[in-house]
């Protein structure tokens, strides 16, 4: 089956790519930039189109962010997420579930 993660590891290997991580509900495979269409268009071929094949920036360190630094993160986010002109936004910020689940109370 397509949706398999060992098919899709072994798929995302032969297409090239870096890395497949894999939950319940969809597949994240990560590859290069240069790479990118090339890996989409191969695994397309073997395992049907994709929900969503993009180049996104992902950080190499994280920052742990306290209650009060998260809290202010967070509005500054949800100002960017209202503006019109604000299309992807990327951060390299790590918020403890906790004060995640008390932020969004």
């Amino acid at each position: 089956e397509a949706g398999d993660p060992d098919t899709v590891l072994e798929a995302a290997i032969e297409a090239g790519a870096d890395d497949c991580e894999s939950n319940q509900d969809s597949h994240i495979i990560t590859t290069d930039a240069a790479s990118l269409h090339e890996v989409a268009a191969e695994l397309e071929a073997k395992l049907g189109p994709a929900e969503s094949a993009a180049l996104i920036w992902k950080p190499q360190t994280t920052l742990a962010l306290g209650e009060e630094d998260a809290e202010t993160l967070l509005k500054m986010l949800a100002a960017l997420d209202e503006n019109d002109d604000v299309q992807n936004v990327y951060a390299n910020f790590e918020i403890d579930e906790a004060v995640m689940e008390k932020l969004t109370a």
